[in-house]
């Protein structure tokens, strides 16, 4: 969720100072913060009930339309970028430690279980959708795996990502670990996405250490590979519509119910549904990143634009916490009463807050609130924290 490059901020030593000094990289920033506004968005329907969702009130056509529209273009989508930025995150606060003399793997361990430990466990108590503890389990996983992946071939860590897509869709039926299994059973698919952002940052285009930026296509490439991804997950909906079609009485009643009164849906309807998210999720994506990777190399005033996210993009971490937060305080209280468009209101309302908190605070700190706790309590010392500004 937080920034995850562990390169020096604005203002730090720049690559031509010393061999070994880092930038930061613009996309990843804005990436994070498309990624963030994305998950915030799905999230303000799921913290608390809305009205129409509850059959408590009718819905409006401008309602469905935002409602459907965002679900739409963002859900599965947005959640499927943060995994593939952490992954390239991961990357680069592995080479940050190894740069530094240290172990990468056991400052890596040691970042992930603060992460699933002090903020995932305690947000999950709070809000059964949090994925930060979901996110800090397949980063452990992703740890004794990754000198594997940065070794070697460039395309070894996209080879690993097909395997565990294929496996993904096993994964979730055949493991069942009771309260657990919404946080295990999805963590091959989370670990494919992770792989992804680990063949991102080890293309030469986002070395932080690259002085200026390296020509590419992959802008390009990820924004027709993302359509066509998402095309493909909507053809797998439309097959698996076609093998195991739903059965309905005269009643309009689904037949094949369990005891419980849940549809009971056969195994190959599962697989491919999970087939039809990993390829839109994938697809959304690529489309997102290659979409503002382009237009921060092509068009001045979209990269202006998409660069006032960047401070967003920064503080993550922060920024999904308190959302929850504040969802919580100002709906939950009134759960099922809150009209689709007054939640969608109070949302947009947040982020507007948050992009201007995010802009102030990173003229005078260096990281996050959240973000300084977790770098602080990762490398057992205190982090610099305040921005030296020299005169």
């Amino acid at each position: 969720m937080p920034t995850a490059a562990a390169a020096p901020t604005a203002g730090a030593a720049r690559p031509q100072d010393a061999p070994a000094a880092r930038r930061r990289i613009p996309l990843l920033d804005v990436a994070r913060a498309l990624a963030i506004i994305g998950v915030v968005l799905m999230n303000a329907t799921t913290v608390v009930m809305a009205a129409e969702h509850a059959g408590d009130a009718a819905s409006s056509t401008l309602a469905s339309v935002v409602d459907g529209g965002l679900n739409l273009l963002l859900s599965g989508k947005a959640r499927a970028l943060l995994m593939v930025l952490l992954g390239a995150g991961a990357v680069l606060a592995w080479r940050s430690a190894r740069d530094r003399g240290g172990r990468p793997a056991v400052v890596m361990v040691r970042r992930y279980v603060v992460l699933g430990l002090l903020f995932g466990l305690p947000h999950l108590a709070v809000f059964s959708g949090d994925i930060l503890t979901h996110y800090a389990l397949t980063a452990l996983a992703l740890a004794p795996l990754l000198p594997l992946l940065l070794a070697g071939s460039r395309a070894r860590p996209l080879v690993a990502a097909a395997v565990l897509f294929a496996l993904a869709p096993v994964a979730e039926i055949v493991l069942d670990l009771g309260v657990w299994t919404m946080q295990v059973a999805p963590l091959p698919q989370t670990l494919a996405f992770f792989c992804v952002g680990v063949w991102l940052a080890r293309r030469p285009e986002l070395d932080p250490r690259a002085a200026t930026d390296v020509p590419t296509r992959l802008p390009a490439v990820f924004i027709w590979t993302g359509v066509a991804a998402q095309v493909l997950g909507m053809a797998a909906l439309y097959v698996r519509d076609l093998l195991f079609p739903l059965e309905l009485d005269a009643d309009g009643v689904p037949v094949n119910l369990t005891a419980d009164g849940m549809i009971d849906v056969p195994a190959g309807s599962q697989m491919m549904v999970s087939l039809s998210e990993t390829f839109s999720g994938l697809g959304g994506a690529l489309f997102f990143l290659g979409l503002a990777w382009w237009l921060l190399r092509r068009d001045r005033t979209a990269a202006r634009l998409l660069q006032g996210l960047a401070p967003l993009g920064r503080i993550t971490l922060t920024v999904y916490l308190a959302s929850t937060a504040v969802f919580l305080l100002t709906m939950k209280p009134f759960e099922a009463e809150v009209p689709l468009l007054a939640q969608y209101g109070i949302v947009t309302t947040f982020l507007g807050v948050a992009l201007l908190f995010a802009y102030l605070w990173q003229r005078a700190f260096r990281v996050g609130p959240a973000e300084w706790v977790w770098r602080s309590l990762t490398h057992l010392r205190a982090v610099p924290f305040r921005r030296v500004h020299r005169p």
